[in-house]
């Protein structure tokens, strides 16, 4: 007769624990690091990494922060609390500051890094069907702001320069912030 086999599901959860972690710990690690290339010049290649960690931050790295976070609460790892704290803080900050029409065209530059055709932003889909909405928000919509941002901007490089302009001053600070949580809780 089998037994659950209670022992290996505890140990894979808790390695998955631990994977995501670190994980998590990497793509912040990256995003830092790119902001901190792109506060020196602008460069394609790594602002097209930039919009996707800072979009996977934004949304999937923000529910992960989260969810850590109240994990945390229960425990006694204080420094671990404070230093989700405060991302989820700054993470909070940055996104109230950015206008809807600025995330949407983040969100869409991170598709069209992402993958080869955006299909998702198309009226007409493969199955001849209409599309008229993309994630509850209305595509036309989306469209012309994606078309006042060019016109605003005069191109993709320009709209880059402003964002970065508009983030770094934040994500440094994060980053700072963050640095320093985990110095004291090292002792460094």
């Amino acid at each position: 007769m089998n037994e659950f086999p209670k022992e290996e599901f505890l140990t894979d959860f808790l390695r998955k624990k631990i994977v995501q972690e670190e994980q998590f710990n990497q793509w912040l690690r990256i995003l830092f690091y790119l902001n901190n290339e792109l506060t020196k010049k602008w460069d394609f290649v790594y602002q097209d990494m930039f919009y996707i960690k800072f979009y996977e931050v934004m949304t999937e790295g923000f529910s992960y922060a989260n969810k850590v976070f109240e994990d945390l609460k229960k425990g006694e790892n204080q420094n671990k609390l404070e230093f989700y704290e405060e991302l989820i803080k700054g993470l909070t900050i940055m996104k109230s500051e950015l206008q809807e029409d600025e995330y949407n065209y983040i969100e869409y530059r991170r598709h069209n890094i992402c993958h080869i055709f955006q299909n998702g932003y198309e009226y007409i889909q493969d199955n001849l069907k209409i599309k008229k909405e993309i994630k509850g928000k209305d595509l036309q919509k989306i469209k012309n702001e994606f078309e006042k941002i060019i016109d605003k901007y005069g191109s993709d490089k320009n709209f880059d320069i402003f964002l970065n302009k508009k983030l770094q001053p934040n994500l440094t600070q994060l980053y700072t912030k963050l640095i320093g949580i985990h110095n004291k809780q090292y002792n460094l």
